[in-house]
């Protein structure tokens, strides 16, 4: 008899695209989950032996884990619209609360993990660090024990620890982020690509991971050049222009005392 606990996965996004098979590598993944069909059916073929289905009422209602992975706003409607089961229920949402999925005599729970995923974009999840919250001991240790069979960094996190777990993760990869896309603009306009700013942004990286950023922060705005700023706020515009001149104030202001 196969004791592999069995999951129910509930979303067919980025995030599942990634974890789904992470976890039916350990356990079994027996049922995928969308409203799109086709979604549902293309995360399915990559598991062993797992259905799909497009309809919550539908689902398998014994088996041990529901993985919720939807957008933030519709976790709870998603939770709400579920039939009762029998297992555990997670999310793995950043931002909403595990209250969002409380149900009637129902273990919940929160099964998060901080990293950014993609479906064109492989996730190594065994170095994925995973928040785990649960409604009562029993879900909190369950899905610990999930997380460890698919994972080396494991922690707790409440919901107002993990709220400050998804804001600092705004800052440090979709912002960031983004700052790349601008560079990626200004190079490009000359004939250059990004990869050419990998060593610096590689070198960055190791030093913050190093040392607190603040101590390893160089440039204008650190030294306080004001000549280059005012020679690099002409050449900006627009959307850039104001970035570039809140950052030189932030980066001054944050001086590590």
């Amino acid at each position: 008899m196969d004791a592999r606990p069995r999951i129910v996965y509930i979303g067919a996004g980025n995030v599942a695209w990634s974890l789904a098979p992470a976890l039916d590598a350990v356990a079994r993944v027996v049922q995928v989950y969308s409203p799109t069909p086709s979604h549902a059916a293309a995360l399915a073929s990559r598991l062993r032996e797992c259905s799909h289905v497009s309809d919550l009422s539908a689902i398998v209602p014994d088996a041990d884990y529901y993985i919720i992975s939807v957008k933030d706003d519709a976790v709870a409607s998603v939770a709400s619209a579920m039939p009762k089961v029998s297992g555990i229920m997670a999310h793995t949402s950043g931002s909403v609360p595990v209250e969002a999925i409380s149900r009637d005599s129902a273990l919940t729970g929160v099964f998060y993990p901080l990293q950014t995923f993609s479906k064109a974009d492989a996730v190594d999840v065994r170095n994925v660090p995973f928040f785990i919250e649960g409604s009562t001991k029993e879900a909190f240790d369950s899905l610990t024990a999930l997380a460890r069979m698919i994972s080396d960094k494991v922690y707790a996190a409440d919901s107002a620890h993990r709220a400050t777990l998804h804001i600092a993760a705004v800052f440090a990869c979709n912002f960031a982020n983004n700052l790349w896309a601008i560079a990626a603009d200004l190079l490009e306009k000359d004939g250059y690509g990004l990869d050419v700013m990998r060593p610096l942004l590689e070198a960055t990286l190791a030093k913050a991971m190093r040392m607190h950023p603040d101590m390893a922060q160089t440039g204008p705005a650190a030294r306080g050049d004001g000549k280059v700023i005012a020679k690099h706020r002409e050449r900006l515009q627009g959307d850039d222009l104001i970035i570039y001149d809140t950052l030189t104030q932030s980066i001054a202001n944050h001086k590590r005392k």
